[in-house]
This record gives C-alpha cells, sequence and structure tokens, in this order.
C-alpha cells in the first residue's frame, strides 16, 4: 500500500493529512455517532501500521508546503450525514465533522487492549474525544464544536449525558446563536449531569441576555434556582433572577401565569408586592413578612437582593394636590379633555385634581397652581406650552411632562412622559433580534411620523448589526403596488421568463419567482395603506414559496376595521397598547365602564385616555424607577419604564390578526 504524495517542482512534498487520496484516507474515519461494535478494529489498525511504514519511505526534502499543524482545514457547513429531524445547523466557519472525525480518530482511538471487549473499546475512543473537545473550547471553539457534535447521538448515556454541556459551551463560544436556541428548545435540564446542571442554566441565561429575550432567560433563572435551593454561597444568580423579573411587562406576567414549581410561585409573588407596595414603606415591610411565612422555603429577607429592602424603603411621590396643565380650550381641547377624563378616572379618594388651561401665558399659570397649593402638576402636554413654561426663572413642583423631552436640560425631579412612536419602532428592532432575523426589509408611507419611526429603526439596526437595512418608501397605491414587485423580484422574473419565450420562439410555461432571503417585513403605515399592502403580498409571493411575516405598529391599527378587512390582515403582527386589545387583561372594569359610556370613540381619543390614566397612576412611582430604572409599571399604554431618570419608555403588547379577530401573542409567537 503506497502513500506518498505527489511531488511537486520536482521536490517530494511531505505527507499531508488534508491532502491524501480517499484511498488512504478510509482506514482512518472513526465512526462516532451511533456507531455499531467496532470488530475490525485489529484489521484497521493493522493497515494503519501498513501505511505508516509506506510513509516512512516517503522522502522528507523540505518543500514550500506548511506544516501539517498550522494547515487549516476548509469550512464548511455541511452537516454530518446522519442529522436527523431534531438536528441544528451549523453556520460560520464551522470545520465539517466528518473532517475533524478522520483527522482526529487516530489520536482519539484508544490503545489495543486485549481484556476489552469491542464495545469498550469504542466507549474509549468516545471518551477519548470528549476529552479532546474540552481541550479544544478555549483554542478552538469551532473545532471543539464539531467532534461535540457528532457525539451528540452517541450510543452511550456516559458520553451523552457530559457532551450537553460541553456542545452548549462550543456553540455559545463559537457564536452559534441559531443552533444554540435549538439546542436549548429541544433538552430537559433533567438531560444534563448533575454536577454540570449549574453552569448550563448559566450559559442558557447568558445567551437569551445576549438575544435580549427576557421570558426564556427568566425561566433558565427559576430553574437554576430550584437547582441551588437556599445555598447563599451562590446567591448571586437570586440578584439576576430579581433584575429580571422587574423588567416583565404586564403581557408578560401574564404569559407565565402559575408557575408549578413553589419557588417560581413565591418570586412572582415577591414581585406582585414590589409593584403593589413600593414607596409606603410601612405597608410593603407587612406585606414582606406575610410573604415569609408563606413561603419557608426561600430564604431569609437578608439573604434575598438588595434592592427588595431599598426599594421598600424609599420614599414615593404622594401629592394630595396635584395641579394639571392642559389645553382646555381652542384647538387642542378635545385632546386634553381626553386626557383629564384619564386621570378624573386613575385620582384615588383622597386626591384633589386641581385643572388649569395651558393656554395661559406661563405667569399666569404659575400663580395659579400656587394658588391651588398643589405638591405636583401633571403636564402641559403642547410641546410649545412646556417650552413656556421652562422659561419661568423657577418651577418649584416636581413635574411629569406630557410630551418628548427633546432639547430641554434635564432638571432635578422633572419627567417626561409621551406616546413616542419610536418607542414601537424600538420594539420591533429588539423582537426581530430575539427572533434571530438577518434581512428583515423597512417600508413605510411618506409621513412625517412614519419618516421618523423609519429613521430610528434604521440608524438603531445599523447600530446593532453593522448593516445597512433595506429599505423602501411610497406615496400612492400605485407605487406601494410597483414597489412590491420590485423588491420581491417578480418583474425580473417576468423579464426572464420573457426573454426565453423570444430566444426559443415558443410559449414557455413557468410560473413567476419571488425572493427568498427576506426574513421579514416591518410596514410604518396607516390603516388604509395597510389594508392594501397585505393583499399585494399574498398575491405577489410565489405559490411554492414561504409566506414572508409581516409586522407593522399601531399607526396601522383601527378599531373600525370591518370583519373582510379583518380576513385581509390575517396574519399580520403588530404593536399595540394593552387598552386597545380587547383579550388584554389590564383594567377589565375600567374598559367595560368607558366603552358602555363612550361607545363610538376612535383610537386617538382612547390613547389619550389611557395616557392621563397612566400619567396620574405614574407619580407614586417615578422615585423607585429613578433608583432602579428596571423597574416596571405595567400601565394602559404599555409597560413603563423611567429611562437615564428622565424619559419614560413604553414596551407594547404583541397581537395578530388571527380568526378574525386581533389577538395576543404569546412568547411561542402563538396566538391565544
Amino acid at each position: 500500500m503506497e502513500c506518498r504524495s505527489a511531488p511537486a517542482s520536482g521536490v517530494n512534498k511531505r505527507l499531508n493529512w488534508y491532502t491524501l487520496p480517499p484511498t488512504c484516507l478510509w482506514p482512518l474515519y472513526l465512526r462516532i455517532v451511533k456507531t455499531s461494535k467496532f470488530k475490525t478494529l485489529p484489521l484497521v489498525m493493522m493497515l494503519q501500521a501498513t501505511w505508516l511504514v509506506g510513509c516512512a519511505n516517503t522522502s522528507t526534502t523540505p518543500s514550500h508546503t506548511a506544516p501539517v499543524n498550522d494547515i487549516k482545514p476548509k469550512p464548511t457547513v455541511t452537516a454530518p450525514a446522519e442529522e436527523t429531524a431534531e438536528s441544528f445547523p451549523l453556520t460560520d466557519g464551522v470545520t465539517s465533522t466528518t473532517d475533524v472525525s478522520a483527522e482526529l480518530a487516530s489520536e482519539a482511538q484508544a490503545p489495543a487492549v486485549e481484556e476489552l471487549t469491542p464495545e469498550q473499546q469504542d466507549l474509549s475512543s468516545q471518551q477519548a474525544l470528549l476529552q479532546q473537545a474540552k481541550d479544544h473550547l478555549t483554542t478552538d471553539a469551532n473545532r471543539a464544536l464539531a467532534i461535540s457534535y457528532q457525539l451528540r447521538d452517541s450510543s452511550f448515556a456516559e458520553i451523552r449525558q457530559p457532551n450537553q454541556l460541553v456542545l452548549l459551551q462550543a456553540l455559545v463560544t463559537a457564536k452559534q446563536s441559531k443552533a444554540t436556541s435549538q439546542l436549548l428548545a429541544s433538552m430537559r435540564l433533567a438531560d444534563v449531569p448533575e454536577a454540570d446542571r449549574a453552569a448550563f442554566c448559566a450559559l442558557a441565561v447568558q445567551h437569551y441576555h445576549g438575544l435580549q429575550n427576557g421570558i426564556e432567560a427568566l425561566n433558565w433563572l427559576m430553574q437554576m434556582d430550584i437547582l441551588l435551593g437556599n445555598n447563599t454561597q451562590d446567591g448571586a444568580h437570586r440578584e439576576q433572577l430579581w433584575q429580571q423579573l422587574v423588567q416583565l411587562s404586564g403581557a408578560e406576567v401574564a404569559e407565565i401565569g402559575t408557575p408549578e414549581h413553589p419557588r417560581a410561585q413565591a418570586w412572582l409573588e415577591l414581585l406582585q408586592i414590589a409593584q403593589t407596595f413600593a414607596g409606603d414603606p410601612t405597608s410593603m415591610q407587612q406585606a414582606l413578612g406575610d410573604w415569609q411565612q408563606r413561603h419557608p422555603e426561600m430564604p431569609a429577607m437578608s439573604d434575598m437582593p438588595a434592592d427588595i429592602k431599598a426599594l421598600s424603603q424609599t420614599p414615593a411621590f404622594q401629592p394630595k394636590r396635584i395641579g394639571v396643565l392642559l389645553p382646555l380650550s381652542g384647538q387642542y381641547k378635545s385632546l386634553g379633555q381626553s386626557v383629564q377624563l384619564g386621570m378624573i378616572a386613575a385620582a384615588k379618594k383622597d386626591q384633589t385634581l386641581v385643572f388649569v388651561d395651558s393656554s395661559l401665558p406661563a405667569a399666569d399659570l404659575q400663580a395659579q397652581l400656587t394658588a391651588g397649593n398643589v405638591e405636583f402638576v401633571v403636564g402641559p402636554l403642547l410641546k410649545e406650552d412646556i417650552d413656556k413654561v421652562q422659561t419661568l426663572p423657577s418651577w418649584g413642583w416636581p413635574t411629569l411632562f406630557l410630551n418628548n423631552k427633546g432639547e430641554q436640560a434635564a432638571k432635578p425631579d422633572q419627567f417626561y412622559f409621551a406616546l413616542a412612536w419610536e418607542d414601537e419602532a424600538q420594539q420591533m428592532l429588539q423582537f426581530f433580534q430575539q427572533r434571530q432575523f438577518d434581512h428583515p426589509v423597512l417600508i413605510y408611507g411618506m409621513n412625517p411620523i412614519h419618516q421618523r419611526m423609519a429613521q430610528h429603526f434604521q440608524q438603531q439596526w445599523q447600530q446593532r448589526t453593522g448593516k445597512t437595512v433595506e429599505t423602501y418608501s411610497f406615496a400612492s397605491q400605485d407605487q406601494l403596488q410597483g414597489l412590491i414587485k420590485q423588491f420581491l423580484e417578480t418583474a425580473a422574473s417576468q423579464e426572464r421568463i420573457t426573454e426565453m419565450n423570444r430566444l426559443t420562439g415558443q410559449n414557455v410555461q413557468a410560473e413567476e419567482h419571488s425572493r427568498s432571503d427576506i426574513d421579514a417585513i416591518y410596514l410604518i403605515a396607516d390603516p388604509v395603506q395597510t389594508r392594501m399592502f397585505k393583499p399585494f403580498i399574498d398575491v405577489t409571493v410565489s405559490p411554492g414559496s414561504k409566506g414572508i411575516p409581516i409586522y407593522t405598529s399601531s399607526r396601522s391599527h383601527s378599531l373600525k376595521v370591518d370583519k373582510n378587512d379583518q380576513r385581509d390582515l390575517a396574519g399580520l403582527t403588530m404593536t399595540e397598547m394593552p387598552w386597545l386589545l380587547p383579550q388584554a387583561s389590564t383594567a377589565t372594569p375600567l374598559r367595560a365602564e368607558y366603552d358602555q359610556a363612550f361607545p363610538e370613540q376612535d383610537e386617538t381619543i382612547q390613547r389619550l385616555f389611557a395616557m392621563g390614566f397612566d400619567a396620574l397612576s405614574l407619580i407614586q412611582h417615578l422615585q423607585q424607577q429613578k433608583q432602579f430604572p428596571l423597574l416596571a409599571y405595567n400601565g394602559l399604554t404599555g409597560s413603563l419604564r423611567l429611562k437615564d431618570g428622565v424619559s419614560i419608555q413604553r414596551q407594547l403588547t404583541l397581537a395578530q390578526y388571527r380568526r378574525g379577530k386581533l389577538l395576543l401573542i404569546e412568547k411561542s409567537g402563538q396566538t391565544k
């Protein structure tokens, strides 16, 4: 058996594992996954010995060929031949697992021992490979991944189970994000050896934090807490768990429901206590004591996150007389009255609201607030009225302005709350990242608000991914229809068909084909434009192609959409405030009272009502949110947090048109 490499330029090349002919390599390939009895081991060993003798006679004259250790195998994304339906794809330069197994076979193979059965020899070989995968984790993650990927379906439990952590470590280190998510979604923690479970949970949390997927990160943190119990030496995970808990939106809390494990139930009860009694030290201390008695299995309060105790001791704004500056006359009277109704609905029995028309001169506004003995001010609503107030040399009240901060300088105890459209664009970008979309298409109607949202999405996508998002705009229905054919490239497909007919002189029967590289479409448009867009997409995408998911903002939502329009919008997903989603559980009794009193109110008026309700409710949470920025207040307009200690940022609810209704979306992507 001759194993010499062909000479180059008259010089014999050094033997290279990566350039050997297949006839020399076949004895070295080691079958790792689902291996059978290795009955041919003696023969393989003999063949290897023969090969080595032949290679020893080969010239070792130096040449320009690099040493073996310096040569990298060509990257490939090809999955192993025995990949099953549950397997996940490897990308981004991961070495072929078949190539790696061949290269490492002789190194991993245990020495032949007469007393070992073929099965024992097989196990010994796989144990050696598993160790090599561990050794490569810090030096060559892709190689470690290639080895571990093959070992995942080993017939030996003592290989499969410890390989779970190695496989996850290799996936995370090699930045195989999609494959990591698929692995975590397809397995149970019970499949991991007990000694590896804490490390496995920590890696899962790290992965989902990177994707900004709070629900999944919390799920793994809960499993870690159950695993570690009250071990005070491992209390860092409790800090992480609490930080993740307080960020949950109302929809996310409702989605979790009632967990089965008592510790998970205890954590959710603790969150409810913090959200209900924050700023009321006496009531919160009482509630925490009751909680500890109901859950003796939980750590003592001294071993719980320090933020919980600090939250109970942070004094809140608790004004009894509140001044409200709104446009109660003139062009914007209806807007001011809508906010006013919301605040009246939210007012407590011991609170007095002093309403002042914000169209008055700034000095008169200040005089009326002083005369009213107010302790806190809400408003103005209009930007020009805020600018007017800010010109006053002194403003002695803590204030929640009902608009964006803009270029105003931050001042102590001054906060800003607006129904900012940019918040929706930001949330959709985060959602796309959680879904690991690589190539979305942004389409917006020519409108100042739409352009502002589109610009924000473009800037944030560029900043987070380093890529420019593919973007289109339109101003009319005709432009929209042509635009869809342009970016789906069906027009180009038709041109190719026409050219084929011309060249062949025959009428070739062929279907137009649309692009298949688009992950999703983000449409920023009004309700009329949206109702035109969705059917155009449905009829333009090739019949055999996978449908393109379409996402949009609350700008596309209309309460007056009839049943036919809802059928046309089937599958469309949007962001919307909980107040305008019938299935949302927020303030159900209030929703019924409002519908009875104002059955015909449009979306704009209803949004302002919800804003007024939340503005008054937010007052007692502002100090806590200033000290603990992750703490969310779940209101009618969304999940509200204080960003940078100054501006309220909203997280809305995701909903989708299904079965003729706009239904809430769960974390799995399914509708309720």
